[in-house]
């Protein structure tokens, strides 16, 4: 977020997608600076940060109070979330934007599948949730299964969270070699109550 780079695609993103609200990670920065660079790109609407320690965990959610009604805003370690009302659901919604860490990811997702938040029928989770799923999900040389997909499914499948395929399944996250090095994985993704999609 702090870079120019992010900026621009941001305010691309921004011109050219008809959105509503929109989930940040890594915004790499102190919530006042984020805070006031988001406002810079969008005008009108209203945005919750989450602190970033170093490079990490750093959140934000943004969203237009025309077409959102924001009930609510909290955060905990690695996630920030919102209890929005859909008017076109005619309910409420418990968005939550996570960035999981790369390392105690089994300690993290434990502990976050028992919080009461996601027993809610209407919770939405999305972001850099840092796990893959499969061979479907990684590419390259390198390329497994992540040792933690097996616990992660049943931990979904316990929480009757369904995994939102892609359009086009393509990797969100590069190790940035080359040649036999080369690695790349799915670690964005969007998790949806059953219910909710029923």
């Amino acid at each position: 977020m702090a870079s120019a780079s992010k900026k621009l695609a941001l305010h691309r993103l921004f011109d050219i997608e008809p959105i509503d609200m929109i989930l940040l990670q890594e915004t790499l920065g102190d919530v006042d600076h984020i805070y006031r660079a988001l406002l810079s790109l969008k005008h009108g609407w209203h945005f919750h940060c989450l602190y970033a320690m170093g490079r990490s965990r750093g959140l934000a959610i943004g969203y237009n109070p025309r077409t959102i009604k924001a009930l609510s805003a909290w955060g905990g370690s690695g996630f920030i979330g919102m209890d929005i009302f859909s008017a076109e659901l005619g309910l409420n919604l418990w968005i939550v934007n996570i960035y999981g860490p790369c390392r105690q990811r089994e300690s993290f997702w434990q502990h976050f599948l028992n919080l009461s938040i996601v027993s809610l029928d209407h919770v939405i989770l999305g972001g850099d949730l840092n796990f893959s799923i499969g061979f479907g999900e990684s590419w390259g040389s390198q390329a497994q299964v992540d040792s933690l997909s097996g616990l992660l499914m049943n931990l979904l499948e316990q929480h009757n969270l369904a995994n939102v395929p892609m359009n086009n399944p393509l990797p969100t996250w590069r190790n940035r070699r080359v040649g036999e090095a080369a690695l790349a994985r799915r670690l964005d993704r969007f998790l949806i109550k059953e219910s909710l999609l029923n």
